[in-house]
């Protein structure tokens, strides 16, 4: 015998059925009545067109890839990407770059709690990853030297990061994410006072303020960020269905760039 639930989802499946075949018809009787050459259904993620061949209606399902060429007759070009900038495209949100730093040195502006101006120190920091999608933009840590979309991410020992990996810029106002202006918004970023915010659970050695890490670091006049002081970064998102984990690169380039979440973190 079959269950309560079974029989609510051949019911949900029978009405689903029945209002495709009702829009089939529908758009059938327009283009049979009225002067409509072709006609485009969106429906499920997919994509019908209905055109007319002599007396005869034609049904054909058609790719994404097809559908964006025949709105776009001009040819789409990213034109020349800024250095180092890995992966680059568009989706929900818009247009997206991830551009890759090597661990290296830069010059820093703390700015501590009852100061006037920042303190600037050259400290080294380890692979970093940032990357924009309209105004919003991100920042993690890699272990390697080299940029690597499976390996696990960290968060980065640097404030002013929400534990996402979403850059706060304060007050100022980040350009919109291309190819034209990537460089300005990491300059905006890198070269900006980072004070006490969201500076905790930036490091091992100084879980309360990852400010006191990067002192050291250039008090030591180290030449790399020691790897083992990474904190791993972990989200997990409630959008995904089965509270899928956002561990590495391809993970958050895929939620936070290419589906652009809104969903709350747990």
């Amino acid at each position: 015998m079959e269950s309560g639930t079974e029989y609510d989802e051949l019911d949900e499946l029978a009405k689903t059925k029945q209002e495709e075949a009702t829009a089939s018809a529908l758009i059938r009787h327009l283009a049979a009545h009225a002067q409509y050459d072709a006609a485009l259904l969106f429906t499920r993620g997919q994509y019908i067109l209905y055109y007319r061949r002599g007396p005869e209606l034609i049904c054909k399902g058609l790719a994404p890839e097809s559908l964006r060429a025949a709105f776009i007759h001009e040819p789409v070009d990213s034109g020349w990407l800024p250095e180092s900038v890995v992966r680059c495209g568009s989706g929900p949100a818009g247009t997206f770059l991830v551009k890759f730093i090597p661990p290296r040195k830069h010059r820093l502006h703390l700015l501590g709690e009852n100061a006037d101006e920042p303190q600037v120190i050259t400290s080294p920091l380890p692979a970093l990853v940032f990357a924009g999608v309209h105004t919003t933009y991100y920042v993690w840590a890699l272990k390697s030297d080299h940029c690597n979309p499976s390996a696990p991410l960290f968060q980065v020992p640097l404030p002013n990061v929400y534990p996402d990996g979403h850059i706060c810029f304060g007050t100022n106002r980040p350009p919109e994410a291309s190819a034209q202006t990537l460089k300005e918004a990491w300059l905006l970023f890198i070269k900006s006072p980072f004070n006490q915010d969201m500076a905790a659970g930036r490091s091992e050695e100084y879980p309360h303020d990852v400010r006191r890490q990067l002192l050291a670091l250039a008090k030591a006049k180290a030449s790399r960020y020691p790897v083992e002081d990474l904190m791993p970064y972990f989200q997990r998102s409630l959008l995904w269905g089965s509270g899928q984990e956002i561990r590495t690169l391809n993970d958050a380039v895929g939620y936070y760039l290419l589906r652009k979440g809104t969903d709350q973190w747990l």
